[in-house]
């Protein structure tokens, strides 16, 4: 008996250790005017019902509570609002990284994080479990 209830407050602990911590995804990019520029065509965003969302101004991002993704998606880190920082002057060598699977994921939160250039990214926080990521090369 004491190792069954041992065993059960292990759960939480190992299901917290299967989940990554990059759990955003980029939808795609909007320019200083608030436009789309571009939207990535392998992101859906959808609304609550399912529908996809129209997207005519920043706020209308607001509706998105799932994404329909056609192929793999690069998982980052959320970076919400804050501006972004210049990567490295070189590339890196390819390696594998977490990317999300293609099929459909419950977002639960839309950020902005700035451009150096200008505009913003459209990142969105995703909820997800072990068995929808898979290693891809970038």
């Amino acid at each position: 008996m004491k190792r069954l209830a041992l065993w059960l407050l292990s759960l939480p602990l190992a299901a917290t250790a299967q989940t990554p911590e990059t759990s955003c995804i980029t939808a795609g990019r909007l320019d200083e005017g608030g436009r789309w520029a571009p939207l990535f065509r392998s992101v859906r965003l959808l609304d609550g019902a399912g529908q996809p969302v129209v997207v005519r101004q920043k706020s209308d991002l607001q509706k998105v509570r799932a994404a329909a993704l056609s192929e793999p998606a690069l998982l980052s880190t959320c970076e919400g609002n804050q501006a972004l920082q210049r990567g490295e002057a070189s590339p890196s060598p390819k390696t594998p990284v977490p990317a999300l699977k293609p099929g459909t994921v419950s977002v639960a939160g839309v950020g902005f994080p700035k451009l150096q250039v200008g505009g913003e990214l459209v990142e969105l926080k995703v909820q997800l479990s072990s068995e929808q990521i898979v290693m891809v090369s970038r």
